[in-house]
């Protein structure tokens, strides 16, 4: 059984005495709070409770050995012996329903979330994000209107800004579907010499033959430069 601390008989003599105070529920420390030696324990009570949140009629305080304060609320701190050597009391909330003494179990209720790294992030994303729509299938048909607007023999410019010649307009059986442009470059940036897996298109140079979409070409305007110069 745990020891107990009795009011002394005589009375305090107001001196002021610091205490250091340990919640056990809460687990903090409120230290050095200033209280003099005629302080009651109702009101020592009622000075700790906005600190702690614990009731004061729940309140049971003890020196850390364990020995429990006891007495009339109208005890002082100084009959209790505290201030004279004993600096430290504990308090501990009797309420088991009480805030303090569920906090273990509402830390374990609390769903732990898992830290991810910016490579699971970015695997979040990548498997959130909506599907892009699927290009359709090149038919006979494709940039047929495109092909139309060209003849071979004309001047042309590609997507990167290479200068060249149409040397063969129509479809091509070993590539996708659709129209495609056969066209001899001025430089020898090309890939071929107008032989296209196998099958001859037309006659250049080697590296001066291409094959394009038409509508990654642009028709130059041969007369209007002829007019300028």
């Amino acid at each position: 059984m745990a020891a107990v601390v009795e009011p002394a008989a005589s009375g305090s003599s107001g001196m002021p005495i610091k205490l250091d105070v340990v919640h056990v529920g809460l687990g903090m420390t409120f230290t050095e709070l200033p209280f003099t030696e005629d302080t009651t324990i109702d009101a020592f009570k009622e000075a700790l409770y906005p600190r702690t949140g614990t009731e004061p009629a729940n309140m049971a305080l003890s020196l850390p050995d364990g020995t429990a304060i006891e007495g009339d609320g109208a005890q002082t701190l100084g009959m209790c012996g505290l201030g004279l050597g004993a600096t430290v009391v504990h308090v501990t909330d009797t309420n088991e329903d009480s805030i303090s003494n569920n906090l273990l179990n509402a830390a374990e209720e609390v769903p732990k979330v898992e830290g991810k790294s910016d490579a699971g992030f970015a695997a979040f994303r990548k498997a959130s994000a909506k599907p892009r729509a699927a290009k359709p299938a090149p038919t006979d048909d494709t940039e047929r209107v495109e092909a139309e607007a060209f003849e071979v023999g004309q001047r042309v410019t590609t997507a990167k800004g290479a200068s060249a010649t149409v040397r063969f307009i129509g479809q091509v059986e070993p590539l996708p579907k659709g129209w495609w442009v056969g066209i001899e470059l001025d430089e020898p940036t090309g890939k071929n010499d107008g032989e296209v897996k196998g099958v001859r298109l037309f006659t250049c140079g080697e590296n001066r033959g291409a094959v394009s979409r038409p509508s990654t070409l642009t028709a130059v305007n041969t007369e209007e430069d002829a007019d300028e110069l």
